[in-house]
């Protein structure tokens, strides 16, 4: 196996780990709710804004030292930390020590973005970049799909603490392996450049250099469209399936997990291949697979949700699940390929950011206060419609998409893409 392929594998181990302990949360929300005895809006701002705001704090300092130091050591600190704070969290005893353990999630995988896609970048030419970032991506599709199934099924057979531990220790593996078996590649290696060679910009011009491009400051915007709409059904999916349909947790873990984990996976890998080959190279071209993609999720959506039958609702999520993740291959590899080489990290950064301040930050804590406020009216089916109002970012994120590749074109024609 060539050296950068198994750099990828590793990198895409680290993907699954870090879905799996962010993920675990969803399938967990309704037995810590009646355990710790909290409301929908707790649980909401449990894993909304409690989780994005140190998310946050932590994604700036650490996507700098990603731009100016090791790579690869900056990924293993920061898997010990959130993989550490996931095994924590099965020691709780009470809602705010179980925040606390979240927000030690949260500080920690701030890093792992910006670390891998600064590597992937250096270690893959661009016109091989989305269907790599694709496949890098569908890795977490498989950690969502884990986290879903053994954390139904370690709540079944034990309790919602057992399940943290349990899925908590592989990452403390993981990275002893990282540190070990991986090197950071010389910057710009892939781009024929010495990225040795170019200096990190000083903090501010690193912002400026990054919010100055009028495509990239677009692509932040999508981000937070696609997330909001993404994270909201992440979040609170499995809820809508034990309320809704009558599921257990074992059985959304099991079915759920394959709906959603298969259209990722297939999304993904299929949106950075198809991207790749339609695009060959052309920024515009990427940001169009971008915006039909994620277009089509919409009427999927409706499909999950207001289907009377919890079989075709699965399949409308598995559909809805693979067209809207149509965004994120080609998008990244826009902004990483119009990023300077030591400010890949600090975009990567803003764009996580962006996707983690709307998405998990914002759309779990909204479908929560709208449960608490529709539940008078329509009891269990509250959930339903709720998720129903976040399905317009997806025909947002499309349309801005089909904006970007009018920016994108004009932008190239007045500047060069360089990677330096």
């Amino acid at each position: 196996m060539p050296r950068r392929h198994y750099v990828l594998f590793i990198l895409c181990l680290v993907g699954v780990v870090n879905f799996v302990d962010r993920q675990i949360l969803a399938i967990l929300l309704e037995p810590i709710k009646k355990d710790l005895g909290v409301s929908d809006t707790a649980m909401g701002l449990l894993s909304g804004i409690a989780f994005s705001a140190f998310y946050v704090i932590a994604g700036i300092p650490i996507a700098r030292m990603v731009d100016k130091g090791s790579r690869r050591n900056v990924l293993v600190g920061c898997l010990t930390v959130w993989s550490l704070a996931t095994v924590l969290c099965g020691f709780v005893q009470n809602f705010v020590q179980l925040a606390v353990a979240r927000i030690g999630v949260a500080s920690g995988e701030a890093g792992g973005g910006p670390a891998t896609q600064s590597l992937l970048a250096d270690l893959y030419p661009i016109s091989q970049r989305a269907t790599v970032i694709g496949i890098w991506l569908a890795s977490q599709a498989i950690g969502i799909a884990f986290g879903l199934f053994f954390g139904g099924w370690l709540n079944t057979a034990f309790d919602w603490r057992i399940a943290f531990i349990v899925v908590g220790v592989p990452g403390l593996l993981l990275a002893i392996g990282i540190r070990l078996t991986v090197k950071d590649p010389p910057r710009g290696m892939a781009d024929g450049g010495v990225g040795k060679q170019v200096e990190t910009p000083p903090l501010k011009e690193a912002f400026l250099i990054a919010l100055r491009s009028p495509s990239l400051r677009l692509l932040l915007i999508i981000a937070m469209c696609c997330s909001f709409a993404g994270y909201s059904i992440l979040g609170w999916g499995p809820t809508f399936y034990i309320r809704v349909h009558g599921m257990t947790t074992m059985q959304v873990g099991g079915l759920m997990g394959l709906a959603v984990a298969g259209g990722l996976f297939i999304g993904n890998v299929g949106a950075g291949r198809i991207a790749d080959r339609v695009a060959k190279g052309d920024f515009a071209v990427y940001m169009q697979v971008a915006g039909w993609g994620t277009i089509l999720a919409a009427p999927f959506g409706l499909l999950f949700l207001l289907a009377a039958d919890p079989m075709l609702s699965l399949v409308g999520l598995f559909f809805s699940k693979l067209f809207m993740t149509f965004w994120m291959p080609p998008t990244y590899a826009v902004a990483v390929g119009m990023s300077p080489v030591r400010n890949r990290g600090m975009i990567t950064a803003l764009l996580t950011l962006s996707t983690t301040v709307v998405g998990i930050g914002m759309g779990p804590v909204f479908v929560g206060v709208m449960n608490d406020l529709l539940e008078p009216s329509f009891g269990k089916e509250a959930i339903r419609y709720s998720l129903v109002f976040v399905l317009g970012g997806l025909v947002a994120c499309g349309l801005l998409c089909f904006v970007g590749t009018k920016l994108v074109r004009r932008e190239i024609a007045a500047r060069p893409v360089t990677a330096q």
